[in-house]
């Protein structure tokens, strides 16, 4: 079992098999995603892990563990995973999918460590997920996006404009790709910021798809998105029933 420990942070790998699979690939890709905006990180990252059939490699321990843990299929689920799998002939994926927040006292440590690490290991790419609040959308566009200074692509949409911000881990990944000069893209469609939001992960999962030349089937995510707007429609509509004056209607139940 390999271990990386710096300060507080440890990251061991649990699966040396796939861990040297994802290496020995001609291009290493990272990915992560926190539960900001609209979930939308954290549920585009865990649809790109179970679709293309990834493999647990291992898990992040920080000094203030979450105190909960969850079980799914594979067996008991930690609060930071890494999983690993090939996208296509010559590249790989990994994917560290963050079922929690780290605590605010190390979110720092947190995100040095991590993109310090996976720069050590031979990643070439990073990319990473968020939520933008719909409340800026200037016309048509589905999405925003930012790169750090290697980064040399550019995506169809526009680019975050000067003066708007990316908060909380995503925003500290970010800043450490730039430092450790690692190519970086943060991928930010617009999603609702007061509840999930999987309409607007699936369009971080076709714009990273597309990117990188994937098939993802992203139905499952508009299915859901569906379900929860008939939800709220349906919520919406029993409001206004139930404010309505008593004349409204024939008869007033109590």
């Amino acid at each position: 079992m390999r271990e990386f420990r710096r300060q507080s942070i440890r990251i061991i790998i649990t699966n040396e098999k796939l861990f040297e699979e994802f290496r020995e690939a001609k291009k290493c890709v990272f990915i992560s995603g926190f539960k900001g905006y609209g979930m939308v990180g954290y549920i585009t990252v865990t649809h790109i892990v179970e679709h293309l059939k990834c493999g647990r490699t291992g898990v992040v321990i920080t000094k203030y563990m979450p105190e909960a843990i969850t079980v799914d299929k594979n067996g008991i689920v930690s609060p930071f995973e890494l999983y690993v799998c090939r996208g296509t002939d010559e590249m790989s994926i990994m994917a560290l999918v963050n079922h929690d927040l780290p605590d605010v006292r190390e979110r720092t440590r947190y995100a040095d460590t991590i993109i310090r690490w996976v720069t050590s290991i031979g990643v070439n790419e990073a990319v990473f997920f968020g939520g933008f609040d719909a409340r800026y959308r200037v016309g048509d566009e589905k999405l925003r996006w930012v790169a750090t200074s290697m980064w040399t692509r550019k995506l169809e949409e526009p680019k975050m404009e000067s003066g708007l911000y990316i908060i909380g881990p995503l925003a500290l990944f970010t800043l450490f790709s730039e430092i450790y000069r690692l190519p970086a893209l943060v991928i930010l469609p617009y999603a609702e910021t007061s509840r999930p939001d999987p309409r607007a992960a699936a369009i971080a999962v076709e714009t990273f798809a597309k990117l990188y030349g994937l098939d993802i089937d992203t139905r499952e995510l508009y299915e859901k998105a569906r379900l929860i707007e008939e939800k709220i429609m349906e919520l919406e509509e029993q409001k206004e029933a139930m404010q309505a004056p008593p004349g409204a209607s024939e008869r007033v139940y109590m």
